[in-house]
């Protein structure tokens, strides 16, 4: 009797790992900064939810709702441990920084095979995930948590970030043909694609991205929004960024400007 119960009960223990696995993971994002144990908590729903979804999944092979279910778990084990990855692996040190990225890789490429018939905007969902695990090993390496040995650590890094670009604004293109801009899928990859574009190309190149996220999350999630003032934040300290460069060129600027106009001019006779 109590084996059959914990059978009937299983559908609703998968529902509510993968629930706290999305939920946290949402709640770490609209933190300032990202917390090791929340993070932590969310990775370990996310193998609960996981291992509870493929085992409904393998007794229901033809079920598109229990493949849709395990695809989502395994979308947000491939998250979770990628950030787990980024932030140096498990506090407990049940996971390294490498076994953190290994498991989200392997997680990513599962739900990638079971979306292969997916919709566009659903398999915008696996390649929007793959850039977040691009990021997180590059900054990963970035910190000293992963080591680069193939090449030098600032190239591992630079590809990585380039990657990482690539597949958001490759999920990017696909939400928003779908959903249009103004859409809470469109605008994650807009907030991604804003941090790389810093990363890559400085504070104006980031603003642009970040400024238009701004806008989008300010109608749709209004000004009190965690998220719209996490990206308000970001919106003001890339803009300081900007005009500190731009103070800090202006001489320089000036006197290159000068010195040029000193050498074109033609000389005086005498």
């Amino acid at each position: 009797a109590g084996d059959q119960r914990a059978a009937q009960d299983l559908p609703q223990r998968g529902d509510v790992a993968l629930y706290c696995a999305e939920l946290l993971n949402k709640w770490a994002a609209a933190s300032p900064e990202y917390s090791k144990e929340i993070v932590m908590r969310a990775a370990e729903y996310s193998v609960e939810a996981v291992d509870i979804m493929r085992s409904l999944y393998d007794g229901a092979p033809g079920d598109d709702g229990a493949k849709f279910k395990y695809s989502t778990a395994l979308y947000w084990k491939g998250l979770n441990l990628a950030t787990l990855c980024r932030l140096g692996g498990a506090p407990d040190g049940r996971w390294t920084t490498q076994q953190a990225y290994d498991l989200a890789h392997a997680s990513l490429t599962d739900c990638e095979a079971l979306r292969a018939d997916a919709t566009e905007e659903v398999k915008a969902e696996v390649i929007f995930a793959q850039g977040v695990l691009a990021f997180c090993k590059a900054e990963a390496v970035n910190s000293g948590f992963l080591r680069s040995t193939k090449m030098e650590k600032s190239v591992l890094v630079d590809r990585k970030f380039r990657q990482a670009l690539r597949l958001f604004d490759q999920a990017y293109q696909l939400w928003s043909s779908s959903y249009g801009d103004k859409h809470l899928e469109t605008v994650k990859a807009i907030t991604m694609i804003g941090i790389l574009q810093h990363r890559l190309a400085g504070a104006q190149a980031g603003l642009e991205w970040c400024r238009k996220e701004l806008r989008i999350r300010e109608e749709l999630q209004g000004e009190m929004h965690p998220r719209t003032q996490q990206t308000r934040r970001t919106y003001t300290m890339l803009l300081d960024e900007k005009l500190q460069a731009e103070r800090r060129e202006g001489p320089a600027a000036a006197a290159a400007a000068a010195t040029a106009a000193a050498v074109a001019a033609p000389a005086s006779s005498v």
